[in-house]
């Protein structure tokens, strides 16, 4: 007998990111052990760079030990330290009751979406993973595209716009801050006129800021839950800044009066993990602490993203035809290469896809498509992640002697990160051909 599936997860893939990063992997242990003329060039996987400060991976290691199951909303110390950290370094009014420990920021956004009713608003070009989630609990999904005139941050306009499609009394909005795919981070008074209109017209606001301590200009920084406290809900984690992705322990912050809505969220928590790995939640003791040392290290972090980022969308940008955004945050720069959309048609490219599998083939080069971004299969853009290069090495040397001028800015971009300027020639010489109308072939 065959085993029955549900249909809807049909229409459902293995986020692209994850199978493109798995494949350039493949490849480069091919040519670890075999030799390859050309390396492979990755731009389609959004990973720190960097190993996590010492202080917390010591941590991890002295509370290996830790063996017991801890409570579902996680480490009570946990809970009050992380409290401490967004009151000191965000402003949010809030306790350790507003504080849940999930594995991962991933798992809380899902977690989220299971419990609010209503339907979803997603500004797009989008994180991978927000479409999905949605589809796999049936939520009704309005997609909004943003514009390259707003630096492609959403709108109060686009927002209401949205908001007329929805079939809900309550939507909920999916904010992130800064922004993956584009870098965008937006100002206090783009937040305030957004508020307004959330407030309008019942619009729950999840506001992803897992990127926040990577801002170029945390100074400016505001959360939406500093201005639209009664219905923002801030998840976070360990893995963008301090560069634990694979620890998997995320946040969410919950406004006050919402015990209703943190008890659904326990009850799928305790029925599905249980409790975030206890190691782990000791480590975010020392993650969270407000140390010096792990403060400094994602301050370091962060000026060489901004300085990475700087360089890698004015390269980008000197392509003919390309445009690349200049990010504020994160490590990535949302590239539209749609002025040769007829070229790429004509030359029998139907899909994003397609083009971003034969630039792999071609040119080892890897760009995460538009179609995973929430755009339409045949818009030609892509996410491009800047962080292919040895951070512990990179990280090193800015702390030895960092770029004081344009001139040591550049000659820092060049000798540390050649796979990302390599990979930009790549692209160059691919987009040119394309543009006098020749498929590209293997050199």
């Amino acid at each position: 007998m065959s085993i029955l599936l549900e249909e809807h997860l049909n229409s459902i893939v293995i986020p692209a990111n994850l199978r493109i990063n798995d494949q350039i992997n493949q490849y480069r242990k091919h040519c670890a052990a075999n030799g390859c003329h050309r390396p492979y060039h990755h731009f389609a996987f959004g990973q720190s760079p960097f190993s996590p400060p010492p202080k917390i991976i010591q941590a991890l290691q002295d509370h290996a030990n830790k063996h017991d199951y801890l409570p579902t909303a996680g480490l009570p110390e946990l809970r009050e330290v992380i409290a401490l950290y967004y009151k000191k370094k965000f402003g949010l009014d809030c306790t350790a009751r507003q504080i849940v420990i999930s594995p991962g920021s991933k798992e809380m956004l899902s977690m989220l979406l299971a419990v609010l009713q209503g339907s979803i608003i997603i500004p797009s070009p989008s994180w991978v993973s927000y479409l999905p989630q949605a589809k796999i609990l049936k939520k009704e999904v309005i997609s909004l595209k943003l514009s390259p005139e707003d630096n492609y941050k959403l709108t109060p306009s686009n927002l209401k716009h949205g908001i007329e499609h929805t079939h809900t009394n309550q939507r909920i909005l999916i904010l992130n801050n800064p922004n993956n795919p584009t870098g965008a981070v937006y100002f206090e008074d783009e937040l305030k006129a957004l508020a307004e209109v959330c407030k309008k017209y019942n619009v729950i606001v999840i506001s992803d800021e897992i990127y926040a301590r990577t801002s170029f200009n945390f100074d400016e920084y505001r959360s939406m839950a500093t201005i639209y406290p009664e219905k923002t809900i801030v998840t976070g984690g360990l893995s963008k800044d301090r560069s634990c992705g694979g620890y998997r322990l995320g946040v969410g912050v919950f406004p006050q009066k919402s015990e209703n809505l943190v008890d659904d969220i326990l009850k799928i928590a305790g029925s599905t993990y249980s409790c975030v790995a206890a190691p782990i939640q000791y480590a975010g003791l020392v993650a969270y602490s407000m140390d010096e040392d792990i403060e400094s290290y994602m301050d370091d972090c962060a000026n060489i993203h901004s300085l990475v980022g700087q360089k890698t969308a004015d390269l980008l940008s000197e392509i003919p035809g390309v445009k690349a955004t200049a990010p504020r945050g994160a490590f990535y720069s949302f590239v539209d290469f749609n002025e040769y959309r007829d070229n790429f048609l004509q030359l029998g490219f139907k899909t994003c896809s397609d083009f971003c599998e034969h630039l792999i083939a071609v040119e080892h080069t890897a760009l995460l498509p538009g179609e995973s971004l929430l755009l339409l299969e045949d818009e030609f853009a892509v996410r491009v992640s800047y962080v292919d290069y040895d951070g512990n090495k990179l990280l090193e040397t800015w702390k030895k002697d960092q770029p004081s001028n344009s001139q040591t800015e550049d000659e820092f971009f060049t000798q540390n990160c050649p796979l990302i300027e390599e990979g930009i020639k790549n692209i160059n010489r691919y987009i040119d051909q394309i543009k006098n109308m020749k498929k590209p072939e293997h050199i």
